[in-house]
């Protein structure tokens, strides 16, 4: 076998693995977060989920050749992290397989695409939210900005307290507004982040997406 086929072969193996893993480690860290425990769910990201992302968004074959044929035994540690992931994870080679099999036979139809194209659309709306509440926040401190001016310019103490009246709203909807815009922007980069790294989505690669929109629907329901 040549260097380019092992590679290709160990990728196929090594990505399904990985996604495995952060299958099982997702749906645990759902879990914990049900049951509010917040150290583990903390825990799990920074020590389970971190380390086998890293490894997957490693995976590229340009990479991987390059690593093997600078450094043989770098390649080789590579290899004993995902057989050691496999054993953590109790993921049997045969199940490694039928799963590899399962997503090629479903690509372009599968619950990876559905969600893909569920996280482009969501940034596409909040960036929309994102845009609207930026206007509505400009006018709110364009009415801020009248009032303080006219405040300054207030000699008499019953127009100044009128005033001060009127800045008290003003002010409880810029922080309203504020919250709203910190509540997006953070959805935003959580959704961008989940896009980018890819695994969030390609874990439902080996699912038809039939069977992943019915899951989904009887969620909605409940």
């Amino acid at each position: 076998m040549d260097i380019e086929t092992k590679i290709k072969n160990f990728i196929d193996y090594a990505r399904e693995v990985c996604l495995q893993s952060l299958l099982l480690a997702d749906n645990i860290k759902v879990d914990l977060k049900s049951q509010d425990n917040l150290y583990e769910v903390e825990r799990i990201d920074n020590e389970v989920i971190s380390k086998y992302e890293n490894i997957y968004l490693l995976l590229d074959e340009t990479t991987l050749l390059d690593i093997y044929k600078k450094d043989e035994k770098v390649f080789e540690k590579i290899e004993e992290a995902i057989k050691k992931m496999a054993e953590d994870n109790r993921i049997k080679d045969e199940y490694i397989k039928s799963q590899i099999k399962k997503r090629k036979e479903l690509k372009g139809n599968s619950g990876s695409e559905v969600v893909e194209r569920f996280f482009k659309y969501k940034i596409k709306e909040l960036k929309k939210i994102k845009g609207d509440l930026i206007q509505k926040i400009n006018k709110v401190l364009d009415k801020e900005e009248k009032l303080n001016l006219d405040l300054s310019n207030a000699i008499q103490e019953v127009e100044q307290m009128e005033i001060i009246e009127k800045l008290h709203p003003v002010r409880a909807e810029f922080r309203s507004l504020s919250l709203q815009f910190d509540k997006y922007q953070k959805e935003l980069e959580e959704t961008e982040n989940k896009l980018s790294k890819k695994w969030y989505y390609e874990i439902y690669g080996t699912t038809d997406k039939e069977t992943l929109l019915e899951a989904y629907n009887k969620v909605e329901i409940n």
